[in-house]
């Protein structure tokens, strides 16, 4: 899983490179053949997972010089750098992690659940490129807070913007292609993402309210009750009703939590499904009606606009 496209700078004493860590940590999870590396500049890397995990796995992992953002669309753990109190990190987070020089730590990743994480990773030159003080100053800024010790190194999860949630979700929903094109809008959405991390290191993002355990949970339980039956007509009260939350909780924080209103996440998951089943051979009428659209025309107009194509156009392509 290293990427010889990446020249991230020299390891201080032995410590493995992040694309020697990463790699190492995927082949110990047994992920290494359900996660993508890939290079989209020479200082930019995106590392894309999509793994179930059936028990606990703890991971004592070491590495050098790195930049990470990464983005938590469904799972749960608890990092640690050494030396330092260990935070919690559940779907809706954005962790930061920044160190120069060596760091190691353990960390522990919760089974019995799927994960699919958006890991962006930016080399120096990137960031010496960026010239943003917020950027520069996190190593510092760490230092500063824990008294000298662990310096050199940055670790915070917070909860991630909907933008940055909203592009986690176009990345993974984007086909694995060679294609140049496919370079260009990783690129493009690398450099979105890390702008939203930016901002939210201000403060936590405005409009945002930090959500109760049970009531992450919960919303969590619709996210999957429209995973796995989004063929139904699915209302804001219904969907409430079902999982324990009033409609006001279900609206504003399943988008925080997931990146996308109730009725936007619902009609991706429907569009992805009459996508496969175009490719399969289905007619545009019956894959229509078979993934909850009653109006042959308005299935159209959506999946054009989401779609780019015209459902027809879609299936002749294949």
């Amino acid at each position: 899983m290293s990427n010889p496209h990446i020249d991230g700078p020299t390891a201080a004493g032995s410590a493995p490179s992040w694309q020697e860590a990463v790699a190492d940590g995927l082949t110990r999870l047994g992920w290494s053949d359900k996660a993508r590396v890939e290079a989209i500049a020479s200082d930019i890397a995106v590392v894309l997972v999509e793994a179930y995990l059936d028990r606990d796995v703890r991971l004592d992992l070491a590495g050098s010089t790195t930049f990470s953002l990464s983005v938590v669309l469904e799972g749960s753990g608890r990092l640690s750098v050494r030396g330092r109190p260990p935070i919690e990190v559940g779907a809706g987070m954005a962790v930061l992690f920044a160190c120069r020089g060596e760091a190691s730590g353990e960390d522990l990743f919760r089974g019995g659940q799927l994960f699919r994480v958006v890991d962006f990773r930016f080399e120096e030159s990137f960031l010496i490129r960026a010239d943003d003080p917020r950027l520069s100053g996190l190593t510092q800024r760490y230092a500063d807070a824990s008294g000298g010790e662990g310096g050199g190194v940055f670790l915070e999860a917070r909860p991630a913007p909907a933008i940055l949630m909203q592009i986690a979700n176009d990345i993974t929903r984007m086909p694995p292609s060679a294609a140049p094109e496919r370079r260009l809008y990783l690129h493009a959405k690398a450099i979105e993402a890390l702008a939203a991390a930016i901002q939210s290191l201000d403060g936590d993002v405005k409009g945002r309210r930090s959500l109760r355990p049970q009531e992450r949970e919960r919303l969590m339980r619709a996210r999957a009750i429209l995973d796995r039956d989004f063929r139904r007509h699915w209302t804001i009260e219904r969907l409430a009703r079902e999982v324990g939350v009033n409609e006001k909780q279900l609206k504003y924080g399943f988008r925080d939590l997931v990146g996308q209103p109730v009725h936007a996440y619902l009609t991706e998951l429907r569009l992805d499904a009459a996508a496969q089943m175009l490719k399969q051979g289905s007619s545009v009428a019956d894959a229509a009606v078979s993934v909850g659209f009653a109006n042959l025309s308005h299935f159209s107009k959506v999946f054009r606009t989401h779609r780019g194509v015209s459902p027809s156009r879609f299936a002749r392509l294949g």
